[in-house]
């Protein structure tokens, strides 16, 4: 009896837990509970917003060897972290995106079309066969993007490139850039040569994913534009000021290059003179100032350059090559990707201490670093000369930054503009009849106030770069005739820093604000502790080979500067062999470091 009790009791338990798995099922099928330590699985509200309000459909295709990357489990890990991210993109879409994931395998029409696509195949199946791990993205209007190879190490950046790229293909039109340019950025004409001066080719980078809109010196208003690029302005009127001033405190996303020595300004003019570029009215509401007639000379991150023929190559301290990874935090979403830039004559940006706004540096000089007149650059004839004086303050100069928080008008009493204005003549013609208001008109010059619309501002969105000549073609671009045909090659990353930072500011609002996703690596913490332990006991050996490293170097750089000074272009033969010494001791240090690095690793 008592057994018969207990089975009917296991029954009724049974049923009712089916009932209760059969009824959770039907009524949470769509909730999803996101258990780990940085919200790995949970998109940010930025994301949910964008994705709730796509306006055209777009289709997802992941294409991911699946067959040939069974010896890689770290990869497959991270690939089905992908898949679920993107499954739940579809899931908050509304039916406007669609997934599909396809194993390229080798010799098959799927592997053409990965390849077609611009997919890029890895070697490194368990057989030698080419991996691929890619997205392509396209909407129905043809328009398509692709991520050629999802590297584990870009994860932090995943969220905010799946949700960028699936936003731009389901605009209904470009993004508009109203562009305010000091130089001639599109083309202008030559009156020494005479002869017409092409438009820079990052316009034409700027054209493929934007729309363009010029605004002229005697503008009184920003049109309606998603976007505000301004590139060395200089003596601007005040009603334009005003109106860039108004722009910024109602929220306008603004991008700004600025230039202590713009020599894109300087061969405008065609005289050897120091051509400023400049926001002295703006700057300082916005808790900024551009050091005044200043440039940075940087040794670490100084480029090489040649002089001619029988000189030898020497440093430029003045001329930047920059790795973005190293002159920054590397937290920004508009250094994804970047790898070099290259500076001419760069400014300082200062931050006031106050400023309302909260200014955070985006990229930076090195410590071997110090601030010179700009004058030098007017007739420098040998870049060593920049050397003579050349002394590291192991300080490192804002070179761009971004603004944000509260700011006040400059122009908190408004400006006064003088426009000319069409008003009829009743004066009488030789004959004494009075003339129609149609055959006679004279202009008048009169006096109107313009107020300010907004005194202060809540939200400023702004990104102040000290280098207007990164955008011009010598810094970062070759463009060579093939058979008529001009073909662009970008040889440095400065035109993919100003067209992220465009696609940055014209995204959506919660674009912008799209966190970086925390790690999906799961550390061991003992093993991490072991490794630490290791860690300290080659730390100490590290410094004093960095301390032998740093003066090595310092060594170096003197003679670099005493050949400077001296009236020749090449090294004698005793400095010669004090140079091959030098830099056999360099090498000997940086092998030794690379042993202990390797330790370290």
């Amino acid at each position: 009896m008592t057994n018969l009790k207990s089975s009917k009791g296991l029954l009724i338990v049974f049923i009712a837990m089916f009932v209760v798995i059969l009824v959770s099922s039907k009524l949470l099928s769509g909730v999803r509970w996101d258990l780990t330590e940085n919200g790995l699985y949970t998109l940010s509200d930025g994301t949910k917003k964008i994705i709730k309000s796509l306006d055209k459909p777009v289709n997802l295709t992941l294409y991911f060897s699946d067959k040939a990357s069974s010896q890689l489990p770290a990869l497959r890990t991270y690939a089905q972290r992908v898949e679920e991210l993107l499954q739940e993109y579809v899931g908050l879409s509304d039916g406007k995106l669609s997934f599909e994931k396809v194993d390229p395998v080798p010799f098959s029409e799927a592997e053409d079309e990965a390849s077609l696509a611009g997919l890029q195949g890895v070697p490194a199946g368990s057989r030698g066969d080419e991996i691929y791990f890619g997205l392509r993205v396209q909407n129905e209007d043809g328009a398509e993007e692709v991520i050629p190879f999802m590297q584990p190490d870009k994860e932090a950046f995943l969220e905010y490139e799946l949700t960028r790229l699936i936003s731009s293909l389901s605009k209904t039109a470009l993004p508009k850039v109203g562009i305010y340019s000091g130089v001639e950025i599109n083309g202008g004409f030559d009156y020494m040569t005479r002869q017409t001066r092409p438009a820079w080719s990052i316009v034409e980078y700027m054209q493929e994913g934007f729309e363009l809109e010029w605004i002229e010196d005697n503008a009184t208003e920003i049109p309606e534009v998603d976007v505000l690029l301004l590139v060395a302005p200089q003596n601007l009127s005040d009603s334009l000021l005003f109106a860039i001033d108004q722009f910024v405190l109602k929220g306008g996303r603004t991008l700004v290059f600025l230039d202590p020595y713009s020599e894109a300004l300087a061969g405008q003019s065609g005289i050897p003179s120091v051509q400023r570029s400049d926001l002295n009215k703006l700057l300082p509401g916005w808790g900024l100032q551009l050091r005044e007639d200043v440039i940075v000379t940087d040794f670490a991150n100084s480029m090489v350059v040649g002089l001619g023929q029988n000189r030898n190559p020497v440093r430029h301290i003045g001329l930047l090559g920059m790795d973005p990874s190293t002159a920054s935090s590397g937290e920004d979403i508009v250094l994804f990707g970047l790898e070099s830039m290259n500076w001419s004559s760069a400014g300082i940006l200062d931050s006031l201490e106050d400023r309302q706004t909260e200014v955070n540096v985006l990229l930076s000089s090195s410590e071997q670093s110090m601030p010179q007149k700009a004058e030098l650059l007017t007739n420098l004839q040998d870049p060593q000369d920049l050397l003579n004086d050349f002394e590291p303050t192991g300080e490192r100069y804002a070179l761009a930054v971004r603004v944000s928080g509260k700011a006040k008008t400059a122009f908190p009493e408004g400006v006064t503009v003088q426009k000319q204005i069409l008003s009829d003549s009743d004066e009488p013609n030789a004959e004494g009849d009075s003339l129609d208001a149609e055959e006679v008109q004279k202009t008048e010059t009169v006096s109107e106030t313009l107020l300010p619309e907004i005194s202060e501002g809540e939200a400023l969105n702004l990104m102040i770069v000290a280098d207007s000549d990164l955008l011009t073609d010598r810094l970062w671009i070759q463009v060579q005739n093939f058979f008529g045909q001009q073909i662009a090659t970008p040889w440095a990353d400065n035109g993919s820093f100003l067209v992220n930072a465009l696609e940055n500011f014209s995204g959506h609002p919660e674009l912008i604000q799209i966190r970086s996703q925390g790690r999906f690596n799961r550390p061991f913490d003992k093993v991490e502790d072991i490794r630490m332990a290791a860690e300290e006991r080659f730390l100490e050996q590290q410094e004093l080979l960095e301390e032998e490293l740093q003066a090595t170097e310092s060594k170096l750089m003197d003679l670099e500067r005493l050949r400077g000074e001296g009236d020749g272009a090449l090294f004698t033969d005793e400095q010669a062999q004090e140079l091959e010494s030098f830099q056999v001791e360099k090498l000997k240090i940086r092998k030794q470091l690379r042993d202990v690095q390797h330790q370290l690793d």
